[in-house]
Formats: C-alpha cells, structure tokens, sequence
C-alpha cells in the first residue's frame, strides 16, 4: 500500500479509531485485536505497523511516519473546518489545543449583543460514541460547582453531527507554576496562592465531586492573580451510580496524568478526596520546589514502572530534593537549582532552610502512599499551611517544647517581650519587699537546717568510709564502686528519719553511678532522691529541677527515652531556675534529640545552651567545653566536619588547663579522634583514641564509656586493614555493655552493626546478615521507625544479602534502606550509598534499566557530595564502571565520567 492510493475519509477514520483502541490494551492482546478487527490484510498490516512504534512514530519505517502523519493531518484538517461555524451562541475563531478525545476552541458572541469569549470544548467524531457518557457527567459536575476558583460552565449541547460540546469561561491566564516564576513569587506568596486553589478543590468536595486530574496545566492564573481550576472532565461524582462512568475512568484509558496521579489511581483502586489531596502534595512540592517527586522514564511508561516510581519509592523530601540539586551537575538545557531560587526570590540555601521541618512535614504527609495516612480533608491540609504562615505548630509535624515555644514567640513577640518585663518588674518588686520584713528569720532558719543537715551527712559519709579502715577491712583494697555499692545500702538503715538529708545522699550516689557509666544503678537512687524531694517540694523548685534533670540523664543514658523524656519536660516547667541549670537542660535535651534522630532540634538546643552557658559562666568554663563537645559530635551527623572540627577543637583548647585525666577532658578528645576519623586521617586519630582508651580504663575499668571507645578503634583497626584486631574490640565493646548490666539495647544493637561490618570485610556474610538480623528487629522495638539506625542496619543487611546471593531478599532490604534515608535528617548522599548497591542487585537480577538509573544518579551524588568515604566513593565508580562495561555501552561510561568529573 502506498500513500496515494489512501483517498477515503472515512478508511483514515476507521483507522484512527482501531489504532486509538489497540493503544489501550496490553501489549499482549493487541495483535489479536488486530486480527480480529481488520476487514482486509492491508489495513492489518497498516495497524500492526503502527503499533510496533508504541505511539513514538520515531521508528525506522517511512510507511509508519507517514501514515502517521496522514492522520495527523486529517485531525488538523477536520479542526480548521470548524473553524468560523456557529456553536450555541459562539463563533468559532481559533484552535486552543487538542487532547486524545476532543478539541478545545476559542468561540465570541455571534449575535453581537454583547462583547464575550469563551472555550468550546467539541468531542471528536470518532470518540463520539465513546466518550459521550462522559461528557455527559462532566457537563452535570460542572453545572453543580459555581466558585470564584473554578471556570464556570456556560452552556452545553451537541453539534449537527452530534458531537458533543461544552461552552465555558475562558481563562486569559498563565499555568500556575509558570506564573509563580513569571512574578518571582517567594515561598509565602506561593503558599497564600496555593490556599486559593485548595478552597476550589475543598468546595467541589463539598458537591462529592473528586477532580483526579489536579496539575499545573490544569489551573490557570488571571494577570490579577486570581487561580481558575479547569478540566474536570475525569472527575468522579462520588454519589454516582452509574457504573459504567466508573468504568470509563480507569488507568488503560491513560487521561489521568501519570505525574500527578495517586498511587490508588495508578493501580485501578478506589478512588476518593484523598486522591486530589496526594496530587495537591505533587503541585505544592513542584510549586515550592522547582523539581518533580518523580520522573518517569517515558510518556508511554509501563504499569510497573509507573508502580516503582509512585507506588513503591517514596520522593525526596522538598528539602533533600532541593540539596541534592545543589550538588547534581545540570545536563545541557536543564534549569540549574539557582535559576529555580531566582524565580522564588532566595537562594539554594535558603530555600533549603524554609522547607525543612513544617514544609517537609506537610507535603510529605499529603503524598503519603496510603490514603488513609494522608489529610483526612482539604480542610486539614489548609489549616497546616495556615498555622505554618502564622507560625503555630503545625500537626504534620510532631515537635517538642521547644518547636512549640519558637512558634508561640514568634507569633506574640511584643506581648512577650512586655510580659517578661512585667513579670521581671513584679519579681524585683516583690523580692524587695519580702526581704526587707523577713531576712533574718529566714536566715537563721536556713543555717539551723544547713548545720543539721551537714551533721548528719558527715554522720553518714563516716560511716560509708569505714569500709576502707584497716582495723575494718584488714587491709583488703576497695573500689570506688564497691564505695558506692556499700553507701547505697547503708542510705536505707541510717538516714531514714531525716528525709532532705536522705535525699542529698541519694543524689550524690545516683550522679556518682552514673558518671562511673552505671546509669541503671544511677536511675534508682536518683528516682528515689525525687520521690522524697517531691513529697517536700510539691510546688516545684530550682534544687527538684536539678534532680529530675540528673535523672533524666541517667535515663537516657541506660536507653529509657521516654521516661527521660518526661523527666526532662517535667524539669523545664519548674519556674524559676537560673540561666545554668536552664543551658544544662538544654543541652541535655539536645542528648535525647541525638537517641531519638532529631538532629536539626539537638542542633539548635544545643546552640541556645552555649549562648545560656557562656553568658553566665564565661567562655572558658568546662561546662561550655561539654557543650561544644555535644555541638561537635552533631555536626557529625550532618557530615559537616568542618564546622565539627572546630567546635571539638575549642572544646579541646578549653579544656587544656585540667588533668588529662579529667573526664570531660578525655570526652572532649574522643570526639575531635572520631572527627579526625571520619576525615579520612587516620593517622592523626589513632594516637588520640589509644590515650582515651588509656584514661578511661583508668577511669571507669570496665563500662559503656570503654564500650563505645573500643567501637571507634575497632573501626580505626578496619581501616588500617587490620580486620583481625578490628573483630576483636568489637567482640570486646559488646563485652563490656552485656557484663555492665546496661539497658541501653540500642547501644549494643549499634555495636552489632559494626561488628557485622568486620565480618563483611572478612568476606563472612552469612554471619553478618544472621547478626543484622537480630540486630534490625531490636532496633525495631527501641526506635522511632525512621531512625538512622535502622536505615544503616537495612543497608549493610542488603549488602550481606547480596554477597549471598540472596538478590530478591536484598533488594527489599536496600529499597528500604534508600526510602528510610529519605525520611530522616540525613544528608541525601547516605541514601545515594543505598540505591548504588541496590542498582548492582539489579543489574546481577538482569534488570538492567532500573540497574542503570540507580546506579548513575547515585553515582553522580557520591562523586560530588561532601563527607563521602572514599570506599563508598570507590565502589560506587567500580559499580557503574563494570555495569557500562558488561553491557559494552562504553561511551555512556565516558559520558558520565566526564560529567561527573568536577569543574575547575
């Protein structure tokens, strides 16, 4: 057959018609279809020819482009013919766009009664047929939804050649993103726009109607900033009982917009409100952001790609997103990440700031995959986006005292300030006068109790230090520990009719056990010194505070969070206490931020308790150095080592006039080996660590402190490549936690992970993926779900997997690990190290396209991501190098060396 031989109209429709059908079956089905269907062997072939491009027309064959063609231009031609015709009351005057079932024109009055534009909206006549029940609903959604936001329906009919068509406003406006950058909106202006758009959406819930097609293309905003939502030509009465409108809505008939769809859409289930809010999510996160949560690999993409990429892999949050932009390199005509922040009027950095936590949180918690986990309303998603303009609290995000107090202030800052001075005012006011009636009686009272009380702890103490009298012992030696052991037990016979002084004794022993690294021990005599204080105290004073305070610790260091979490919230509502003991809380806080992987929060407690610490003890007191030690070891987290390296160095320097043996001191100097260890000088850490070993057995003999010291050597002695004496302080960390009697699961779990980690390197996998094993289901029970912890042990867990061969079970555990990543405060290039090993497990399953996505983005991430070990950096270049090399696609390879490689 030959283009010239095809003359008739009507054999160009039908084969239109037949080759629009045959797209929307599988694969599978559609030869049959064709056989079934032709009426002669020409057109069979015709079709079959047609099919083989899958839509692309970007084959070979010249007989497919141009039949192709033919039909396009036939389509072009039926449309210009309308042109000038008189629908309704509108003259058609020009072609608007053209979709798979219809054509959209631009109509004016006809009978000049008065000036007016409209969009006409005509069915084609080959999807007549077909698509009438559905225009037939859309008409009935649209003549039920009459608000400001949504254009309006005018009139509706059908054409002589009964096709029919919908008149409605026409919308002089602009996509709702390209407006935003056009106006350089900032994230605010961006946000209050987005509410406008939510209202029409909320109000066509109302009418139990659900859009399904929520894109940018689809909401047009007025030069006068007013947001229109258009096309609801795919929406679903939710009252309908008409199952064949169901029917015409599903995932074959391809009018959804894969981008923008629901994972419930995607897969054909129900669908409901909460469907238009996960697409909201994708519109705000595009909005916000510049970039897309996912990227299909084509227009035509399949079902399980489709389901991979929404339905499975969770997106960047809009922060990560954003910082993992700044570090990928742009390919040619790709919008770099600063032209993205010039049209939001900030910076990279910025921008990153202004959507981590409220702005994460709420976008995040709208594209969730399950949609009974996303907003329960419109409504719901509204007021989070209103709280976080107005600076209160948002629900998506559950926040501690602390977030909640930085909302509170910043939405009341002049009535705070002006209570505060008030209250400052009434304090000074009221001190004044009741010292000047009551000094001397208090006074005297005071030194009475502090002479009887300090009486019976010398009472006391004598007693407890008869046990290193040699005419007691007979010379046998005593440790501290065994000191302490005796004093706990002489509290109970000796101080029972002097309570205060009781639970002095009980605080001095708990705080003692507990800097000795025997925080169960510490734990009960502390509680013990609070049920006394408390019966004496009701009303709550600096001195309860310190205690709850010292528990609290001794809680969390023996892995009991949410006991040391009430503890510590208890303390912080203690009024009163002064600037010390309030940076002391803070800081403490900041400990159990670090246990429950809030990172960003410990940072800023940590931050306001070095300026509290400073201002009331000077720069150079110890209790700053404790602090900047903790500010260091969270910079680790974040992989920022410079900013680390300086805070543990000032710490050091501060405590450079104490004993090297001081406790804090040897802290201190543990953290700034760790950092120097994590920069890759290895050289430089090892001496530090061995003295810290050194000091601390002096100190401690056998405890949790000891513990994690051998843990960092272990990892010293694997790096050296001394895998032997590596396995052997692992073995002997895990030791010392189980003999200490420690509670703290979390801590021996971590040093399995690092033990499995020798065990890896000792090519003894079974081993390794047995131990991680255990250890992922205790941390399961110990940790919030998307802790970091967890995230490491699934990735080294997937990698035992691999090397044993178990490719299915590894995957599953490296798709979580890469998903985990994500959701945490991570940087983005430790969910990169994921989906690299998860790309090699592809590529040995012989997927060999997804292998090859993983393993290129994460390649491009680990080359250019600062903190990057350069054994992660090594195999990720090994992985994609052998990959490009076995499927001899060299020049890929080439390609993306050369662009990895960093610029001048």
């Amino acid at each position: 057959m030959t283009i010239s031989r095809v003359t008739n109209e009507q054999r160009w429709k039908r084969l239109e018609e037949l080759w629009g059908q045959a797209l929307k079956l599988d694969r599978a089905v559609r030869e049959s279809f064709v056989l079934r269907e032709a009426i002669d062997e020409e057109e069979r072939r015709d079709l079959l020819e047609l099919l083989a491009q899958d839509e692309t027309r970007h084959g070979a064959g010249p007989l497919s482009r141009a039949i192709g063609d033919a039909i396009d231009q036939t389509s072009v031609d039926r449309q210009r013919a309308m042109l000038d015709k008189v629908i309704g009351r509108y003259r058609i005057v020009a072609i608007l766009g053209h979709g798979g079932s219809g054509t959209v024109y631009l109509g004016e009055r006809a009978d000049k009664a008065y000036s007016a534009q409209v969009a006409v909206k005509i069915i084609d006549e080959s999807a007549a047929s077909s698509f009438g029940l559905r225009f037939q609903a859309e008409r009935q959604i649209l003549a039920s939804l009459n608000h400001p936001n949504i254009a309006r329906l005018v009139d509706a009919g059908e054409t002589e050649n009964h096709q029919p068509y919908l008149i409605m406003e026409y919308i002089h406006g602009v996509a709702v993103d390209r407006y935003c950058d056009s106006k350089q909106l900032d994230v605010r202006g961006r946000l209050e726009l987005f509410l406008s758009i939510c209202n029409a959406v909320q109000f066509a819930h109302q009418h139990l109607i659900v859009h399904r097609d929520i894109k940018p293309a689809n909401i047009l905003v007025t030069a006068d900033g007013t947001p229109k939502l258009l096309d609801f030509g795919i929406a679903k009465l939710l009252n309908a009982s008409d199952l064949t409108l169901a029917e015409l809505t599903r995932m074959n008939d391809r009018l959804l917009t894969p981008e923008y769809a629901s994972p419930e859409q995607i897969l054909g289930e129900r669908v409901t409100t909460a469907s238009d809010v996960y697409s909201l999510g994708v519109v705000l996160y595009q909005l916000l952001t510049g970039l897309r949560p996912y990227t299909l690999s084509s227009p035509a993409a399949s079902q399980l790609e489709l389901e991979r990429s929404i339905c499975v892999n969770d997106p960047l949050r809009p922060s990560a997103a954003v910082q993992a932009a700044r570090y990928a390199s742009p390919t040619d005509g790709q919008i770099t990440i600063d032209d993205l922040c010039r049209a939001r009027s900030t910076t990279p950095e910025r921008l990153e700031r202004q959507l981590a936590g409220d702005i994460d949180a709420i976008i995040m918690r709208a594209m969730r995959k399950e949609p009974q986990h996303r907003y329960g309303s419109i409504d719901q998603l509204m007021a989070d986006i209103r709280r976080h303009l107005g600076n209160e609290p948002v629900l998506a995000r559950q926040g501690n005292w602390v977030y909640h107090s930085q909302r509170f202030i910043r939405r009341h800052r002049w009535p705070v300030a002006a209570g505060a001075s008030f209250v400052v005012f009434l304090i000074a006011t009221t001190t004044m006068l009741s010292i000047s009636r009551s000094a001397t009686q208090r006074a005297l009272e005071v030194a009475t109790r502090e002479y009887e009380r300090a009486e019976a702890v010398s009472d006391f103490m004598g007693g407890v230090f008869e046990a290193a009298d040699p005419f007691v012992n007979y010379g046998q030696e005593l440790t501290a520990r065994e000191v302490l052991d005796q004093a706990s037990r002489n509290i109970e016979m000796n101080l029972d009719q002097q309570p205060a002084v009781r639970a002095r004794v009980l605080r001095a022993v708990g705080n003692s056990y507990r800097r000795m690294g025997l925080p169960n021990q510490a734990a009960e005599q502390l509680q013990k010194a609070l049920d006394i204080e408390q019966a004496l105290e009701p009303g709550g004073t600096p001195r309860l505070a310190s205690t709850l305070l010292d528990l609290a610790m001794a809680e969390r260091e023996a892995g009991l969070v949410e006991q040391a979490a009430q503890h510590f919230e208890q303390a912080r509502r203690i009024d009163f206490i002064r600037p010390e003991l309030k940076a002391r809380l803070l800081a403490e806080t900041g400990k159990l931020q670090v246990v429950r992987s809030q990172s960003a929060l410990a940072l800023q407690s940590f931050t306001e308790a070095l300026q509290l610490m400073r201002a009331a003890k000077g720069r150079r007191d110890p209790q700053v150095g404790s602090i900047l030690s903790e500010i260091a070891n969270i910079h680790t987290w974040s992989d920022n080592l410079v900013a680390a390296e300086a805070a543990a160095r000032e710490a050091v320097d501060i405590y450079s006039h104490v004993d090297a043996r001081q406790p804090d001191r040897v802290k201190a100097d543990g953290i700034l080996a760790e950092i120097l260890f994590l920069q890759g000088r290895i050289a430089e850490a090892a001496p530090i660590f061995d003295r810290v070993l050194a000091a601390q057995r002096l100190l401690y003999k056998n405890n949790s402190k000891v513990a994690d010291t051998l843990a960092s050597l272990a990892q010293v002695r694997l790096a050296q490549g001394d895998s032997q004496e590596a396995e052997k302080l692992a073995r002997e960390a895990l030791d010392s936690h189980r003999l200490s009697g420690s509670t703290a699961s979390e801590k021996i779990a971590y040093l399995q992970v690092l033990l499995s980690t020798v065990l890896l390197k000792q090519s003894r996998p079974e081993e390794a993926a047995a131990l991680l094993g255990d250890t992922l289901e205790t941390f399961a029970k110990t940790l919030p779900p998307d802790h970091q912890y967890i995230a490491s042990t699934e990735h080294y867990l997937g990698e035992a997997l691999a090397e044993i061969g178990k490719l299915v079970d590894a995957e599953a555990h490296l798709t979580a690990a890469a998903n985990r990543w994500k959701r945490t405060d991570a940087p983005a290039w430790r969910s990169a190290r994921s989906a690299n090993a998860l790309g090699e497990v592809l590529y040995r399953q012989g997927k060999l396209a997804e292998a090859e996505a993983h393993l290129t983005s994460s390649y491009m991430i680990l080359e250019s991501a600062p903190g990057v070990d350069d054994e992660t950096r090594t195999k990720a270049r090994e992985r994609v190098t052998r990959f490009y090399t076995d499927t001899k696609q060299r020049e890929k390879l080439d390609a993306l060396m050369h662009e990895a490689r960093p610029t001048a």
